[in-house]
């Protein structure tokens, strides 16, 4: 199976067009569409401080790792579905090897709403203090990882539906119920921010 990083982009939009599963699908895209933000974040992180902005509180390590993550978690998201989609031929004989299917592909959408929370609160810590010119890399970086989040988000709640685990469905509905109400919270701030 092919990584999504060693694709080109028109590549990648080609296979994420293409009407066949297993390949690149809605998890796939708000992963990489994550990743994105993080660089967009990234970026105006590095500009702030080449341009006199001295420390900013924010790792760049850690946002570096978040960006290489988040398109991990693109190609992730291509095998798990591909597991889904065999287990689904014998999801009657063999039940327990779908759960377990599906639980890996609702977890990589977990990681997925849980990265752009964490874009989301840099996003708000940099924003008061960055250079002017990357503003818009911000905001426009704050759009994206929401529209990663809310995208991932959405796969979660179709899987939890398909799955058996009550106890596992439980939890991660509390979580990605309490990442999504803090980002929206968070991209409210940060418009407030904007706006002043």
């Amino acid at each position: 199976m092919e990584r999504i990083d060693y694709l080109m982009v028109h590549e990648y939009l080609e296979k994420l067009a293409e009407p066949s599963f297993p390949g690149p699908a809605s998890g796939s895209a708000a992963a990489t569409v994550a990743a994105m933000a993080a660089a967009l974040l990234e970026k105006s992180c590095k500009v702030t401080q080449k341009k006199g902005g001295g420390n900013i509180p924010i790792d760049l390590n850690e946002i570096e790792e978040i960006r290489h993550h988040c398109l991990a978690l693109a190609t992730e998201d291509m095998k798990v579905l591909a597991e889904v989609v065999r287990a689904a031929k014998s999801r009657k004989e063999l039940p327990e090897k779908y759960e377990y299917a599906m639980k890996s592909a609702t977890d990589t959408l977990v990681s997925i709403v849980s990265h752009c929370e964490f874009i989301l609160r840099q996003i708000e810590q940099l924003l008061p203090i960055c250079n002017k010119r990357v503003v818009a890399e911000l905001i426009g970086g704050t759009y994206m990882a929401e529209a990663a989040l809310a995208s991932a988000k959405l796969g979660v709640e179709v899987n939890l539906h398909l799955l058996q685990d009550e106890n596992y469905k439980e939890n991660v509905q509390n979580t990605i119920n309490k990442d999504y109400r803090n980002s929206l919270e968070t991209k409210e701030r940060i418009m407030n921010i904007m706006n002043k």
